[in-house]
């Protein structure tokens, strides 16, 4: 009897955690980054008084603030850009796909509480930064892409218990399960698909790499912990199919960029001032 492969695990559960694939420097890097990103997109969309399509924020309890996610985040730092190219993510994932990966899209989860409450621009309407039970196929499925989608999350922090961690649900990648849309935006396998009191929490140290497929069924719960809980994620599709460049969040760069460098040079000129600089942990 042989021990199963980290890619037949992959192909078995639908996901993958490669415990300290970046080390302690690596991962102060991409926090510095996540840091410098969010400084950016909080105080150009200020700037404004226009909140950023990049940028995913609610208000979860009178003047207590969240930011979800900011997305797209390559074309706003060099070393993530980079990152998405890394052989760490890759070879894994060409090995699962039997082809090479092409970048389809990534965002920074970040789950981070505010110390301030921002003026200038409205929430997203978001109810929680939780998410329920589903797959990411569901979503993109709609731009007929095909659900051979391997994402890759980077844990910028340790996933604990109350910071919201990724729970997955181990083998649901095997078939594409219904969804509805809830309340309040976002898609949710259909009620009595699943069991939502099963899957496991994936509790794992700052520097994993964490790969699922993209028709795994997974959520997260709030985060509670008071401090951030970062994840890096890109996706990508195998090159046979064919979907070329920057499809999904090439618009949103196109439409975003424009008030970002005005923003910039608006406080080169000394006419602004940053509304906002990011806490440290």
């Amino acid at each position: 009897m042989t021990d199963t492969t980290p890619i037949e695990q992959f192909k078995r559960d639908g996901y993958l955690a490669i415990e300290s694939a970046f080390n302690a420097d690596e991962v102060d890097r991409m926090r510095r980054e996540a840091d410098a990103v969010l400084e950016l997109i909080i105080n150009s969309s200020a700037a404004h008084r226009r909140r950023s399509r990049r940028l995913d924020i609610l208000e979860y309890a009178p003047g207590q603030q969240m930011v979800v996610k900011i997305q797209p985040i390559n074309d706003l730092s060099l070393y993530l850009s980079e990152v998405s190219a890394d052989e760490r993510l890759l070879a894994p994932m060409r090995a699962a796909m039997g082809d090479e990966p092409v970048l389809m899209e990534e965002k920074l989860n970040y789950k981070q509480p505010l110390p301030d409450r921002i003026e200038g621009f409205k929430m997203s309407g978001r109810l929680s930064d939780g998410w329920g039970m589903h797959s990411d196929w569901a979503y993109y499925k709609a731009q007929d892409y095909p659900p051979s989608i391997i994402s890759s999350a980077i844990s910028l922090d340790d996933c604990t218990e109350e910071s919201g961690p990724l729970r997955v649900w181990p083998g649901s990648h095997q078939e594409h399960l219904p969804h509805r849309q809830k309340p309040g935006g976002g898609l949710s396998v259909e009620p009595g698909l699943i069991d939502p009191d099963g899957g496991v929490d994936l509790l794992v140290p700052a520097g994993t790499v964490m790969l699922f497929s993209s028709m795994l069924i997974h959520n997260s719960r709030p985060n509670r912990s008071g401090k951030p809980r970062r994840l890096m994620i890109y996706s990508h599709y195998p090159r046979s199919a064919d979907m070329g460049i920057d499809v999904r969040n090439g618009p949103t760069r196109l439409a975003e960029s424009p008030y970002e460098w005005e923003y910039i040079r608006r406080r080169e000129r000394g006419q602004v001032q940053d509304a906002f600089k990011a806490p440290t942990y």
